[in-house]
């Protein structure tokens, strides 16, 4: 190898096991386990004792409890879509009833054009024979001063205050 300073030799026999150095460390383990209290555990024993135990109930309830919250966003999807549809049916009842309305305008404007008051009285006068009332055909009747109206039924105007004195009055209006 080079002699450079920063170079130095790697000596790879410090690194192969040395059987009488694993000898003397198995003996003194081996004593260190008699001596102490430690109880070790066989790498399988270990996952063993860290694995959770599982509870037959508390799966079963779990998985009733997934089937509920599945069903109910499931009903909740679905309601959202019917209730969406049923808006777009009302949207669209209500552009046809906007439109026939218009329509119906149209028709309505075009009949009083065709028809108006000099039209129909000259229809009645030439082709019906009749003619326009006179004052001598009128007769015009006047109601006597004597006349007066009674309330029979009450439309519900009046008050609490009202009602309540009317039922210590005893009469009912």
């Amino acid at each position: 190898m080079s002699a450079d300073k920063n170079s130095e030799a790697y000596d790879l026999s410090l690194f192969e096991p040395d059987e009488k150095k694993s000898e003397k460390k198995d003996k003194n383990s081996k004593n260190k386990m008699k001596e102490s209290n430690l109880i070790r555990l066989h790498p399988g024993a270990i996952t063993k004792a860290h694995r959770r135990k599982r509870n037959p109930i508390m799966i079963v309830g779990v998985a009733v409890l997934t089937v509920i919250v599945a069903t109910v966003s499931a009903t909740i999807v679905q309601s959202n879509v019917v209730l969406n549809e049923l808006n777009e049916e009302i949207l669209q009842a209500n552009k046809t009833i906007t439109q026939q309305k218009n329509l119906s305008a149209q028709y309505q404007l075009k009949i009083d054009s065709r028809l108006s008051a000099n039209v129909v009285q000259d229809y009645a006068e030439k082709n019906l024979g009749m003619t326009q009332a006179k004052n001598a055909q009128k007769k015009f009747i006047s109601l006597s001063d004597g006349d007066y109206g009674k309330v029979i039924r009450d439309d519900g105007s009046n008050n609490i205050l009202e009602t309540v004195a009317n039922a210590f009055k005893g009469s009912w209006s």
